[in-house]
């Protein structure tokens, strides 16, 4: 498949999550995304729109989104920025997944989710930006675990 790629800037708004996720849809489909890999982007893309609207600008300020989708051959890249404030997901302790409903601390499972359907997750702070880089792979898993 030939490289295609989706590049977006939106404002730091919630209002704006249903155009995002009909882009990516888009995008999903023109590229020949498989369900499982699309599935995978739009979770990621989903929860860190909303976590950097609900927690970047915790003053209201206005501030930018970057998306950034490429299909590199057998393996997607999503690149994802904003300027708001530094927030390190992989420095975030990991979710109590052992403990009753109750008892769990608020937060991070979403996170968590994305990284372990990603097949590679990075992040930097980089000129004043939360840059989170991840792959996915495009080929099936092959059933035999070989």
């Amino acid at each position: 498949m030939t490289d295609i790629e989706l590049d977006l800037r939106l404002p730091n708004d919630l209002a704006r999550l249903d155009d995002l996720s009909a882009r990516i849809e888009a995008f999903v489909e023109e590229a020949g995304i498989a369900p499982t890999p699309a599935y995978r982007l739009q979770l990621a893309v989903d929860e860190f729109f909303n976590n950097a609207v609900d927690y970047g600008y915790p003053d209201g300020r206005a501030g930018e989104i970057a998306v950034q989708v490429r299909r590199l051959g057998k393996r997607l890249e999503l690149i994802f920025a904003d300027d708001g404030d530094p927030f390190d997901p992989l420095a975030a302790p990991a979710p109590d997944l052992d403990g009753s409903v109750e008892e769990r601390r608020i937060g991070g499972l979403g996170v968590y989710l994305v990284r372990t359907l990603c097949d590679s997750f990075a992040y930097v702070r980089e000129e004043g930006r939360n840059v989170k880089r991840l792959t996915f792979s495009l080929e099936a898993p092959n059933p035999s675990g070989t």
